[in-house]
């Protein structure tokens, strides 16, 4: 008992989540299933340091325009995602912007880290 009140009071206090669920146009091959949606986790500092200068979006700093960068994106799906580069590449291209895009906010600074 009183190890289900502990249990209990650290999924009370967990964070919620963070991944990011795309219900998929078209189903594609994933790990040998095939799915209608992609489940993405949010990067961790290692995943950016594995980036290096190899950025998925791009940002313009005169308009503040963020677009992505789609060769780097699709790196960024296939490992935040946990599926090969098969998957990524049998994606529709509205499946593929629809995830690029959804991707992009974990890429891009808060409005605080722009004050100068």
């Amino acid at each position: 008992m009183a190890g289900e009140a502990v249990a209990e009071k650290v999924d009370a206090a967990a964070p919620p989540s963070t991944d990011i669920v795309v219900e998929l146009k078209k189903p594609v091959m994933a790990n040998g299933e095939m799915t209608k949606k992609l489940t993405f986790r949010e990067p961790t500092g290692a995943d950016m340091l594995q980036l290096g200068e190899k950025w998925p979006v791009n940002i313009d700093w005169q308009t503040g325009e963020v677009s992505p960068n789609p060769a780097v994106m699709a790196n960024v799906i296939s490992q935040l995602g946990a599926v090969p580069p098969s998957t990524v590449k049998a994606l529709g291209g509205k499946d593929f912007a629809t995830c690029a895009h959804r991707l992009m906010g974990f890429f891009v600074p808060d409005a605080q880290a722009m004050q100068f």
